[in-house]
This record gives C-alpha cells, structure tokens and sequence, in this order.
C-alpha cells in the first residue's frame, strides 16, 4: 500500500485530468508514479514536459537514447 495518496482520473482537478490525457496522447498509460505525482498539479505538469521532450520530439533516434539509458544505468550500477 502506497504512504502517499494516488489521484485516481476520476477524483482528479481539471488540471491533472489535462496532464493525464497528455501523457495518454504521447501514449503512456497512467501509471501509479503519475498519480503520486499528481498531488502537486506543478510536479505532474513537470513530468509531462520531460515525457514530451524525449518522446513527442526527441532531438537523437530511439537506438541512441536507449543506449543512453542503458550506459546511465551501468553508470550508476543498476539492474536495467
């Protein structure tokens, strides 16, 4: 069970509800990290600028961002 509330799309403010169809426009399901983040309108809307920047116009193709993300994850010694 999750110490911090999530902010199911029906009980949401209409500013997290326009996030949570943002992020389903880039085509991203809602998940639980996006509900937690939504208890503060500023921090999901942040959120949704990172999603866009790497997904909606990325400035470098989808093998060299996900060689990326895995040179980050050897990098900081995590299991990708």
């Amino acid at each position: 069970m999750s110490r911090i509330p999530l902010v199911e799309p029906d009980g949401a403010s209409p500013e997290v509800k326009a996030a949570y169809k943002q992020f389903e426009e880039i085509g991203f399901p809602i998940m639980n990290v996006m509900k937690m983040f939504a208890n503060n309108g500023k921090v999901l809307q942040g959120f949704v600028q990172i999603a866009q920047a790497l997904y909606v116009a990325p400035r470098i193709s989808p093998r060299y961002r996900e060689l990326a993300y895995l040179r980050a994850s050897q990098v900081n010694s995590c299991h990708y």
